[in-house]
């Protein structure tokens, strides 16, 4: 199967969104209002209403003017109201159909454009961005529709077309790993990140780039660290705790070696004691020059407890003092 003919097979599901609307029922594709914990307000049933807009587009499906309106003022509450800034497909997509139509509505786009900040530095409605993507979604390659998959929350066909990528992706550089490997990590596929990861380190090697050298090694000790092999993740601790690292002191990416080195002490391995040797003079200097985050202090007082536990009493002195400075209860 090509990755057209997948295109197809998705999209052709989203037809259960069309007969309703069509009849007058818009009740799957509304602006319903949702509150998460962390990201706040956000539509419910965005992601139906973008599906609904795909569908239309792909097959040219003629669809009354009225019902294209009430569309557009759905997607336009949800931009109203969403506490995330910006706009996306839907709102280009309706864009272009209603910009056809013989009427024109300048109403519309004015609400589009007012809706949030994004909408208003971004969001014209007679740009040929928007235009484009109406001409070229029949000519989508394999990474097109996997993000068209991936944006619709798809994720059985997401990752179809994932392997489709892979199979003729050619890998060039570190950006072209670090590509594929967002890719896997975003459709839980990270247990594939090895290989890619090792390729990244090769071309860190090659171009003989310490920093990249080191952000190499660092990845491949977190990647094995979360994956719980545990003696390949003490290998590339060995690895990084021979190299000068000393540029790297106070930098966010010497406090996340610091992280997986104590992930490892805390799972309790048989070297425990020779990375907690490495590792503590190091966690003593991030306290003393605050550089600590909430993760670290939290692992540090874990490892400590076991390997230090005067080290950890005063550690916890210090994290009951940083989350009172940063107003964390």
């Amino acid at each position: 199967m090509t990755h057209q003919e997948l295109l197809q097979n998705m999209l052709s599901g989203w037809e259960k969104y069309y007969q309703p609307v069509m009849n007058g029922d818009f009740s799957a594709v509304c602006w319903k209002e949702g509150h998460h914990e962390t990201y706040g307000t956000y539509d419910i049933q965005h992601t139906e209403r973008l599906r609904l807009c795909y569908y239309i587009l792909y097959y040219h499906k003629k669809v009354p003017e009225e019902i294209l309106v009430r569309l557009f003022e759905e997607e336009c509450q949800n931009l109203e109201t969403n506490s995330f800034q910006g706009f996306g497909d839907a709102i280009k997509i309706l864009t272009v159909l209603l910009s056809v139509s013989e009427n024109h509505h300048p109403e519309l786009w004015k609400r589009a454009k007012n809706a949030n900040f994004d909408c208003y530095c971004g969001y014209e409605c007679e740009t040929d961005l928007f235009r484009r993507t109406m001409k070229e979604l029949p000519d989508f390659d394999a990474e097109c529709c996997l993000r068209l998959a991936y944006d619709t929350n798809e994720s059985e066909y997401a990752l179809q077309f994932l392997d489709m990528l892979k199979s003729e992706y050619v890998i060039k550089d570190k950006s072209d790993c670090r590509h594929l490997i967002w890719w896997n990590t975003q459709l839980g596929k990270t247990a594939d990140n090895e290989l890619l990861l090792r390729k990244k380190l090769e071309f860190s090697l090659a171009e003989n780039n310490q920093d990249e050298i080191i952000s190499a090694h660092y990845d491949l000790f977190k990647f094995f660290t979360e994956q719980k092999n545990f003696s390949r993740a003490y290998q590339e601790f060995e690895t990084l705790s021979g190299m000068d690292l000393s540029g790297w002191y106070g930098v966010n990416l010497f406090r996340f070696i610091l992280e997986s080195c104590l992930d490892l002490i805390n799972a309790d391995i048989p070297e425990t004691a020779k990375i907690w040797k490495w590792a503590e003079p190091h966690i003593k200097r991030e306290i003393k020059n605050s550089g600590m985050y909430g993760k670290l202090y939290i692992k540090t007082i874990q490892a400590s407890e076991k390997m230090n536990p005067d080290f950890a009493r005063k550690v916890r002195k210090q994290y009951e003092i940083w989350k009172k400075r940063n107003k964390i209860s």
